[in-house]
């Protein structure tokens, strides 16, 4: 495969999951206290699901190596328990969503920080923007995970916005790259055309 063709791949990839991050955010950032009770039943339903596969797994004991399986019956149906516990109870959940987002926005920012630095080390003019937009994603994951706000819906919706804010960081960073791109493959044209 050709760069160019690897660089449509990669810029695709990017900007889809760059659009992706603003809708999520923007789905944070109008609708916190919704978003909540939804994540956390969704992923309540999904370990209560995890557990019933389980324990049928266990009770169709059609296995070649059955010593394997032996312990889906007490896994299948502590999952389950914790499903329900996070279905019937879902503020336990909301307590750790700020949490993840803060996560979420770090990593992203360290990565941010190393693309800016292959940026400056390859010529592009703009890496200092790059830089600046990932210790902002940095600085927004510290304060979420710091959690220094009295409500829930309002660290939800300060982390869509930090989402929102990731999603236009990320399609700069494809543009700059993009121009970045352009400008050496038409360096090269004209090189190989003297």
């Amino acid at each position: 495969m050709k760069f160019g063709e690897l660089w449509k791949n990669i810029k695709k990839s990017w900007i889809v999951s760059a659009i992706l991050t603003g809708v999520i955010g923007l789905i944070l950032l109008l609708f916190p206290s919704a978003t909540l009770l939804s994540v956390c039943y969704c992923i309540g339903g999904l370990i209560i699901a995890m557990g019933v596969i389980r324990v049928v797994r266990y009770f169709r004991n059609e296995h070649a190596y059955p010593y394997l399986f032996q312990s889906d019956l007490v896994v299948g149906l502590i999952t389950i328990g914790l499903g329900i516990f996070m279905v019937t109870s879902p503020k336990s959940l909301v307590n750790l969503l700020p949490s993840l987002f803060g996560i979420l926005l770090v990593g992203c920012g360290v990565g941010n920080i190393l693309r800016s630095v292959d940026a400056k080390n390859n010529g592009f003019a703009q890496w200092g923007v790059l830089l600046g937009m990932a210790i902002v994603s940095i600085v927004a994951g510290l304060l979420l995970l710091g959690n220094p706000f009295e409500t829930m819906e309002t660290v939800v919706a300060i982390a869509g916005g930090c989402l929102i804010y990731q999603s236009i960081s990320d399609i700069l960073t494809t543009f700059f790259i993009n121009k970045r791109h352009r400008s050496i493959k038409k360096q090269a044209t004209e090189e190989a055309g003297k």
